[in-house]
């Protein structure tokens, strides 16, 4: 679909340049070149063959599928595939890096901002020609791991409008912390995914030699990953602390309804008892005067009213 080439020197310039319209000449020591491919079809491949002298196997690798982590070395390159944390609803963004000799080809399905921003940022005075290209490979797994912490806090603010919604004692409100739960198990899994990668770029086998800045920045890396899953882990402590809240604003709801039906039955209580007594087929000559009903409800209604007004005062409303 697109291939975007973009040497950087030394000195803090940056080129872009166009791989099918020439032969890209032997990279020097100051020099570093990034391609960046989206879904190339068989033209492109043979173009970054021709621009980078690739043989068949690494050729092969442009082309084959990519859908899980994993780090691998192959001949005259060093290939790693990493997961972009999806967005909502959405399935994570493979992307694959080979680094070769003064080169690093990244490649993927579609246009990813996680790696148009950086290419826009990078281009300013930054001396990237510098860098070797495992330091390079380095900075974009760096990168990748913004974006899991970006994913952290995205999470951090959906569980805080799950905190409002709780204290609102909103209706549905159990299907929207499942829903937030669901995405933090699915950041945590594939994040999960990527120790075992990362693991394995520092095992002395993998790379041949390493200096000490290209050992440092590797470890500095891995442990941002270490605290990348940390920030995932809080959102989740601070989802179960949601529920926790949910859970008791419900009990203090019912615990409400039950005291409003409480005083409902203690008010109407002693008027039904009343009521009974005085409703019991007896020939009472109290019963002969009918203005004896009045009073029996004037006492119902002040017994209604005593009852309220003890409430009240007892602080039971």
């Amino acid at each position: 679909m697109s291939i975007e080439a973009l040497l950087s020197r030394g000195d803090g310039s940056d080129e872009v340049i166009d791989l099918a319209a020439e032969h890209l000449r032997e990279i020097r020591d100051d020099e570093l070149v990034w391609i960046d491919v989206v879904a190339p079809d068989e033209d492109e491949v043979e173009t970054l063959r021709r621009a980078l002298a690739l043989d068949d196997d690494l050729a092969s690798a442009l082309t084959s599928e990519i859908s899980r982590p994993e780090a691998t070395v192959r001949d005259g390159a060093v290939e790693v595939v990493i997961l972009a944390p999806p967005e909502d609803g959405e399935a994570p963004a493979p992307i694959q890096v080979l680094v070769g000799a003064g080169w690093v080809v990244t490649r993927h399905a579609e246009r990813l901002p996680l790696l148009d921003d950086r290419r826009e940022r990078i281009q300013d005075q930054r001396e990237i020609g510098l860098l070797s290209p495992v330091q390079f490979l380095i900075s974009v797994l760096d990168w990748h791991i913004d974006s899991y912490f970006d994913a952290a806090e995205s999470l951090d603010r959906a569980v805080d409008e799950l905190d409002d919604a709780a204290l609102r004692t909103e209706v549905d409100l159990l299907g929207r912390m499942v829903d937030v739960r669901r995405r933090i198990a699915r950041v945590r899994r594939l994040l999960g995914l990527h120790r075992e990668v990362f693991a394995e770029l520092a095992r002395p086998d993998f790379f041949a030699s390493l200096d000490e800045a290209e050992e440092r920045a590797l470890a500095q890396v891995t442990d941002r990953l270490d605290r990348a899953g940390q920030a995932i882990s809080h959102a989740r402590e601070m989802l179960i602390g949601t529920f926790d809240v949910h859970m008791t604003r419900t009990a203090q709801r019912t615990n409400d309804i039950m005291r409003v039906l409480t005083l409902v039955s203690v008010i109407l209580l002693p008027a039904a008892a009343l009521a009974g007594i005085m409703g019991m087929n007896f020939k009472v000559g109290l019963f002969d005067d009918p203005n004896l009903f009045w009073v029996v409800v004037g006492v119902m209604v002040g017994i209604g009213a005593g009852t309220l007004v003890l409430a009240r005062w007892r602080g039971w409303l």
